[in-house]
């Protein structure tokens, strides 16, 4: 939806009405952001939505405690070693993506953090195609 049928649906919307100002005012943020994102930008948190939608509940727990935090604590250019590695990991069967993960040639470079952190992105699908 343009942002103005996004407005008039969002008026017209009884639940959205009866929310408090500053839920509505938070949802409005939102879609001014997502409005504001590249195609790229919006199919990516697509994707990761995707992701995170088929992860039980204790793997999305595990992710917002443990391996979020860890991530936010790496410095940029750790982050882009980490996702190197995964985007290497992409397009292998588990087979293959296991033996990579336990070859220190290609883990050589991590920490033993950075690898467990790999190791578990990879076990949940994160960064890999769909399916």
């Amino acid at each position: 939806m343009t942002p103005a049928e996004q407005e008039k649906f969002l008026s017209n919307n009884a639940r959205f009405r009866n929310l408090p100002p500053q839920q509505q005012a938070q949802i409005r943020q939102r879609l001014q952001v997502w409005n504001n994102l590249t195609p790229e930008q919006r199919l990516t948190l697509q994707q990761r939505e995707r992701v995170l939608a088929e992860m039980t509940p204790e793997q999305r727990r595990y992710v917002r405690q443990t391996l979020l935090p860890e991530w936010q604590n790496l410095s940029p250019a750790r982050r882009q070693v980490v996702l190197g590695k995964l985007r290497d990991l992409r397009g292998l069967n588990d087979s293959d993506r296991m033996a990579k993960l336990n070859d220190e040639m290609f883990m050589n470079g991590l920490s033993p953090d950075e690898r467990q952190m790999l190791r578990d992105l990879s076990n949940l699908r994160v960064g890999l195609p769909p399916g």
